[in-house]
């Protein structure tokens, strides 16, 4: 009798594992090259990708091999009608438990040693971006970036972050520059030293991918290579306060011919003409807002900007630009943490027309026209 039932084994367990064969190279490859979150913007993104995609391609051979046995089972081992008898007893099986335990250890080892590679290269001064050579399904990353050269070299860019409720403020040592917009060229190394004047806070661009916390009494850091050009957003991704959804500031990733004339802007003296009039505006900021979208002066014309921060303990400023860019100031008044009043004293522009205002720390949320007359 046992012989006629084992020999009724082989037929079941050949389909089965031909069944499974299929399902799990299906599944192998479309988890593997399926992009979870699209448009990634940095080498690190990539990285942890990848990681991702890899992860979801082991997964889909344990599904397949759970789904293919329990479906099997329910088609041909089902209890037949009228059928009351037992069924033939499983007392063990070494070679199956050794099978299931060994397995999914040299999984897990082999995950291990793989995400410490990518850790490594994503806290590297240096990456090789050799660890994506591993599991690279090509083009993953656009831009310029080495694919697998060991001697690439990266000369870091440093920023340092201060993190306050509710604004984020960018300082390049090197270049002497404070900005409330994070300016960065592309393929460059950008290594991010953060500090928190209050509470924990958490800097996030989502194409960037890795997030870092901003500690009081801590200084973390970590490093980012952005391989788009493009415009994103900061955002504060741990609850600090009641306006923690407007704590954002605007990402420039740009060339680095752009980035040196940005630099070379932003230490300019700007040049102004000697007013012809006088002029006071009221402005208020509160929750977050200006009181006013819009400000009309004469042309030329002395502006006193009489400025009152209502809100208590965030940080806000008025500024004029050429335009919504920002790229060229006309007027940027020093930063009042509320509540505070303060009278900002500058000329307005010669030239009639619409220019852009703004609060620099909350750039994307306190903005109006400012028109010259």
């Amino acid at each position: 009798m046992e012989p006629r039932i084992r020999q009724r084994r082989w037929p079941h367990l050949l389909a089965m594992s031909l069944t499974t064969a299929v399902l799990s190279a299906i599944l192998f490859y479309v988890f593997l090259h399926t992009d979870f979150i699209p448009n990634p913007g940095s080498l690190e993104r990539g990285l942890i990708d990848d990681f991702m995609r890899l992860l979801f391609a082991i997964a889909g051979i344990v599904f397949a091999i759970v789904v293919t046995a329990i479906v099997y089972a329910l088609v041909f081992f089902r209890r037949r009608k009228d059928d009351n008898a037992d069924a033939h007893p499983v007392t063990g099986n070494v070679a199956l438990e050794i099978v299931w335990t060994v397995v999914p250890l040299i999984i897990v080892v082999g995950l291990g040693i793989y995400g410490a590679q990518i850790l490594d290269e994503m806290s590297a001064p240096n990456p090789t971006a050799t660890t994506r050579s591993l599991f690279s399904l090509g083009a993953i990353i656009p831009g310029e970036m080495p694919a697998s050269s060991s001697n690439a070299t990266f000369n870091e860019l440093a920023v340092n972050v201060t993190a306050s409720r509710f604004a984020w403020q960018f300082d390049y040592p090197d270049y002497g520059i404070t900005s409330y917009a994070l300016e960065v060229p592309v393929n460059q190394r950008i290594l991010f030293n953060f500090e928190s004047k209050d509470v924990i806070h958490s800097f996030w661009v989502q194409q960037w991918g890795p997030k870092q916390d901003a500690v009081p009494g801590l200084s973390p850091s970590f490093r980012i290579t952005p391989t788009e050009i493009g415009e994103f957003i900061v955002q504060c991704s741990q609850l600090c306060g009641p306006f923690h959804t407007e704590m954002t500031a605007p990402v420039h990733v740009v060339s680095q011919a752009d980035f040196n004339a940005w630099v070379t802007q932003q230490q300019s003296a700007q040049t102004t003409t000697p007013p012809v009039s006088h002029i006071t505006i009221d402005l208020t900021a509160h929750d977050i807002a200006f009181d006013k979208s819009t400000i009309t002066v004469p042309a030329g014309a002395e502006v006193v900007v009489s400025f009152d921060n209502t809100d208590a303990g965030v940080p806000h400023n008025f500024a004029v630009y050429t335009d919504a860019s920002a790229t060229q100031s006309i007027f940027v008044g020093d930063i009042v943490t509320g509540p505070k009043r303060i009278a900002y004293t500058f000329t307005a522009p010669s030239a009639p027309g619409n220019y852009f205002f703004r609060c620099d720390v909350h750039p994307i949320q306190m903005t109006g026209i400012f028109t010259v007359q």
